[in-house]
């Protein structure tokens, strides 16, 4: 049996020190490992969460020959200590037993010279709390995410995401209370409304209404963040969880927190102000970097015509699409959207490699055809096989100043309003980065690069693969219906509302959406015609809007708010690309928790319970029916 009884605590693995030699410690730890010196003595590695194991501390236990039975009984038993088991020890701090110091180099910096030099525990006592299920572990062991208690507890990046995700968290509210924000936690079971994304339901066994009643988990607070504003709450904050069922990527999970924000009697300024303030607070403080006082600001449309893209990477500032006219015909001039690389300092074979490997790996044919070239002696009698001729081929590198070795990626410029997250030249071109990034011809500056990307169109074409708003105008909200319209837009509203800008603001670093905000539609009147008029939500989902309507009406002073993705920024701070490194339980691909195995599958009777039913897919029906006739010839035999 474990020990149950065991003693308190008077110090950490971390806190141990030279200034604690010859001090009776009691610690509480996992063991590392266990070897035997010789026959008197073992030694042991004994690690917390905060150390991790590779700062462990070494216990030393050492028996007499004059010792009793049972002390020699409890040596020997150390061997057989697993590791991972959980155990109290107490001992007393010891300076290490070093050999002597070298000649001309005095005790204290003899002992201080290498980390390994850190007092030992000669320990007195030692009580095992658990057991622990057979394993192999070495110091190189990589476990998998179905054991992620225990890659927490043996990889050092993931122990130091959590305890940076507390230091943020307590620096961001310690900040927020200080300019007047008060934090107030919002319902997790809301109502179902077209907001944009696709929500995840949450049936009752409710009989109203004959049954099938819902809730929703919030895509975000976004509603009653609002009502909160009519409320009279003037500043308010929270860390929310926010739940979408969409595809998930590297910087996406189907549960998210949002340090969201709403502040009443506020502009676009008021936030951007107070975020700005916020971040360089946080970066200061945790990692000790100075980031600008002003971030950076641009249109959408100038970040989309620059680098295709609505949330560019400014550490690769100076690389920009250009547009390029290259061909005369008698319908006029043809255009073509550019980007290239420079060759500088690289090799034609590192440029060339690298183009061979982007063009095997990207589709240049097609509906989604583009062309590319390496400037230089090769392209001088044109690129016959994208029907460049030399002159042609001349007007673009005179245009763009190219010198021989620099690589060219260029499609056909097609007029039209820009709209959606990118351009097809916007993704090359990031792609090129990044593949450049990894042939290393080119440097990725350590900075952060903060910007604002302002003035994004109201409403978008709506994208059938997307939920939207249910509208049936051919129109959806850019982001959520709740968006203000620029004030210098407003007349537009009413004749060209595919014309109109947003009051809405994306802050972005290093190419990663950090947040969103937006000043929010405080009008009643103005917030009824952009959903009945302009995005044409259907009369039989207008009703969900009902409470927000009547609260606008209210007397809702003017407010705007943010919501900055927490699971992001801190991906961000740790300099990992996953989200998944920051979160202590995320899910996978597929939006499973590969430690509890949820989601998990509700039997027939609970589904029924709760007014559901499972319509059986084509192929599990053809599986059933296939069971099915299966058991019944199995039954009719067993019979016969």
């Amino acid at each position: 049996m474990c020990a149950v009884k065991f003693p308190r605590a008077t110090h950490t693995v971390g806190e141990i020190s030279d200034r604690h030699e010859n001090l009776d410690v009691t610690i509480h730890g996992f063991i590392k490992s266990v070897r035997k010196s010789n026959r008197k003595t073992t030694f042991l590695m004994l690690y917390d969460f905060l150390s991790g194991p590779e700062n462990a501390i070494q216990l030393v236990s050492t028996i007499e020959d004059d010792c009793t039975e049972e002390e020699k009984a409890a040596h020997t038993a150390l061997l057989k200590l697993p590791p991972f088991v959980p155990v109290a020890i107490q001992g007393v701090v010891v300076a290490p037993n070093l050999p002597p110091a070298p000649e001309g180099l005095g005790e204290k910096d003899w002992k201080g010279s290498k980390p390994e030099n850190k007092p030992e525990i000669r320990l007195k006592s030692l009580k095992q709390l658990n057991s622990v299920s057979p394993l192999t572990y070495t110091p190189e062991t990589i476990f998998p995410p179905e054991k992620r208690h225990l890659q927490l507890r043996t990889y050092e990046p993931l122990r130091r995401a959590l305890r940076m995700r507390d230091d943020v968290s307590a620096r961001a509210r310690y900040f927020l209370r200080r300019n007047g924000f008060m934090e107030v936690e919002t319902p997790l079971l809301f109502k179902s409304t077209p907001e944009g994304a696709r929500e995840f339901l949450v049936p009752t066994r409710s009989k109203e209404n004959g049954g099938g009643m819902c809730y929703a988990l919030p895509q975000s607070p976004q509603q009653y963040k609002q009502i909160l504003m009519a409320s009279g709450v003037a500043r308010y904050f929270q860390f929310a969880k926010c739940f979408r069922d969409e595809d998930l990527r590297a910087d996406r999970q189907p549960e998210f927190t949002q340090l969201d924000l709403e502040m009443s009697f506020a502009r676009q300024t008021d936030v951007v102000d107070v975020i700005q303030r916020l971040i360089r607070e946080l970066f200061l403080g945790v990692l000790e970097v100075d980031v600008p006082y002003n971030f950076n600001k641009m249109t959408y449309y100038e970040a989309m015509r620059s680098y295709g893209i609505d949330k560019p990477d400014l550490r690769f500032a100076k690389l920009k699409i250009h547009r390029v006219p290259y061909r005369h015909t008698r319908k006029g001039i043809q255009m073509v959207d550019t980007f290239y690389i420079r060759k500088g300092r690289q090799s034609p074979e590192v440029m060339k490699k690298l183009q061979q490997e982007f063009l095997a790996e990207h589709q240049c044919e097609g509906p989604d055809a583009f062309m590319s070239y390496i400037a230089g002696e090769d392209t001088a009698n044109g690129v016959p096989e994208h029907g460049l001729s030399a002159q042609e081929v001349e007007n673009i590198n005179d245009h763009l100043e190219l010198y021989d070795g620099d690589m060219v990626i260029m499609v056909n410029y097609k007029p039209g309003r820009l709209s959606g997250g990118s351009t097809r030249l916007g993704r090359l071109r990031q792609a090129l980065i990044n593949k450049a990034v990894e042939a290393g011809v080119l440097d990725v500056p350590k900075v952060f690069a903060f910007t604002w990307i302002v003035d994004f169109p109201l409403f978008s074409p709506v994208d059938e693969s997307e939920p939207g708003q249910s509208g049936t105008a051919g129109l959806a909200s850019t982001h959520h219906p709740f968006t203000a319209p620029h004030e210098d837009d407003i007349d537009l509203l009413f004749t060209e509302p595919h014309r109109v800008r947003a009051e809405h603001y994306d802050i972005v670093v290093n190419g990663i959406e950090l947040g969103g905000g937006s000043r929010r539609i405080h009008d009643p009147d103005l917030q009824r015609y952009i959903l009945e008029e302009v995005i044409k939500v259907h009369p039989d989902k207008l009703h969900q809007f009902d409470h927000l309507l009547e609260v606008l009406a209210s007397g809702c002073p003017p407010h705007a708010g943010i919501a900055l993705g927490f699971d992001r920024l801190l991906a961000v701070m740790m300099g990992t690309d996953s989200v998944k490194d920051v979160i202590a339980f995320p899910k996978n691909s597929k939006g499973v928790d590969p430690l509890v195995k949820s989601p998990s599958l509700a039997s027939n009777e609970a589904l029924k319970t709760y007014w559901l039913q499972k319509i059986p897919s084509h192929e599990t029906a053809a599986e059933t029916a296939s069971e099915t006739a299966a058991e019944t010839a199995s039954e009719t035999a067993t019979k016969e």
